[in-house]
């Protein structure tokens, strides 16, 4: 490492090109470095200034650097303002005001600081970086860019400014190029977890999902608090159809991000699907205590509730869902289900006949029909029942359901046509009812002399 290289530790040097102070967030990647130039260029600076405004700046560069020290960004800026308007070509004193705003996330008032410096000093590596990351933190690849590459050029032999540089052309839609940084990154210093992970990040969204996982996997290996690569490696074996590996990647990480809802979600949703109702039902309830209006999370658990056949509790979500969202028909045919399943016949009718307001929908039909009929309203289910099988491919049941109300309607001839027609169909999905069919089609036969 370099003396400009920035550090994890302050170091101070009376040369006038060291920078010292470096923080560094894990996740967000953000270097601030180099928070001061050392006080003796400060003080060569101040000068040649008259001696009394030369004691004064002096004065104030030492409460600068006081206050850095400290951490106490605000009486820091305070005196550094006071240094520029005396001193305003200070190239030391405006890059540490830079550091001290981005520090308080002024980072408006922390750019134009980096742009002082860089008017002043236009091959100022540290303030190069710093602009570019900062910018990068922004949302701001584009203008990071032209920051970032000169940094790279201006330290080639370094491995942070080509990591930071293959984040902006990643931001900027230039995968090939980025992969080349990163790649370059990890030449320089093959330890270099993030950049790892960055590839990986880049595999995944060129559906690369084998070397993906690789790359995350380096990255975990090389940093095993790294745990944003627990989550990349989810993403990968999901999308190369592992889901029992993405979930157990998922708990990994979830187990230092516990309040990470969108991960929680997802991991909800690869347990329900892989049929993990228990672990799937704890995740959403979880997400669920913590916000319970995210969008569609009640309608979920609905259905969560209504696969372990708690329709209490179904029949609870899904009115809410409902009661937060306009009309929807699927929601509506889903509570008019758990209700039928509760033998709420008469609310069970009203929500299948709301869906059906909404959508044709064959299951809302088949609803509607199967409430009426357990409200022995059989004029009104006879015609349901007739339309749906006469749909695609009905299921054996219909046929049971409708010749028993022709059956109370005393119209026997369809009666046991109905039957009949069930018996061909069922072919012992349901032996008892089938035992009961065959009886009635025997009764039938000798009341109609057939």
């Amino acid at each position: 490492m370099t003396s400009t290289e920035p550090r994890t530790e302050p170091c101070r040097s009376g040369c006038p090109q060291h920078l010292w102070g470096r923080h560094w967030a894990a996740w967000a990647v953000f270097v601030l470095i180099a928070g001061m130039v050392s006080n003796l260029t400060l003080w060569a600076q101040a000068a040649a200034a008259p001696r009394a405004a030369a004691q004064d700046v002096e004065k104030l560069v030492q409460t600068a650097s006081a206050a850095l020290d400290r951490s106490d960004y605000p009486a820091a800026i305070q005196a550094l303002k006071s240094v520029v308007e005396v001193q305003p070509q200070m190239v030391g004193a405006w890059f540490n005001l830079g550091y001290a705003y981005s520090s308080l996330k002024q980072n408006e008032e922390a750019i134009q600081a980096y742009g002082k410096t860089l008017a002043l000093a236009p091959d100022l590596y540290e303030a190069h970086l710093n602009l570019g990351v900062l910018l990068l933190e922004l949302k701001r690849p584009a203008e990071a860019l032209p920051h970032l590459e000169k940094a790279a050029a201006l330290k080639p032999a370094l491995a942070r400014p080509h990591f930071h540089l293959g984040r902006a052309l990643a931001q900027t839609g230039q995968a090939e190029a980025a992969a080349k940084q990163f790649q370059e990154a990890l030449r320089i210093e093959p330890g270099f977890a993030l950049a790892y992970f960055e590839l990986g990040q880049l595999d995944l969204e060129q559906k690369r999902f084998a070397e993906a996982q690789a790359n995350f996997r380096k990255a975990t290996e090389l940093n095993p608090k790294l745990v944003q690569a627990q989550f990349g490696l989810a993403m990968a074996e999901e999308a190369s159809g592992d889901p029992a590996q993405a979930i157990s990647h998922l708990e990994s990480y979830l187990a230092t991000r516990p309040d990470d809802l969108q991960a929680r979600l997802r991991l909800a949703r690869l347990c329900q699907h892989q049929g993990k109702m228990e672990k799937a039902l704890e995740n959403y309830t979880r997400v669920y205590q913590a916000k319970p209006d995210f969008p569609g999370l009640a309608a979920t658990l609905g259905d969560v509730y209504f696969a372990q056949k708690n329709y209490p509790e179904s029949e609870k979500f899904y009115r809410q869902a409902l009661a937060s969202s306009p009309p929807d028909a699927d929601l509506l045919r889903a509570l008019g289900d758990a209700l039928l399943l509760q033998k709420k016949f008469a609310e069970a009718e009203t929500q299948f006949r709301g869906a059906l307001k909404l959508a044709q929908n064959r299951e809302a039909l088949l609803g509607l029909a199967t409430a009426v009929y357990f409200q022995e309203r059989y004029p009104e289910a006879t015609p349901l029942f007739e339309t749906l099988t006469r749909g695609p491919s009905p299921a054996p049941n219909l046929f049971y359901l409708l010749a028993t109300c022709y059956d109370h309607l005393r119209a026997r001839p369809q009666a046991l046509e109905a039957y009949q027609r069930y018996l061909a169909l069922s072919h012992g999905q349901d032996p008892e009812q089938e035992w009961k069919a065959a009886q009635r089609v025997k009764l039938l036969r000798r009341v109609l002399g057939k």
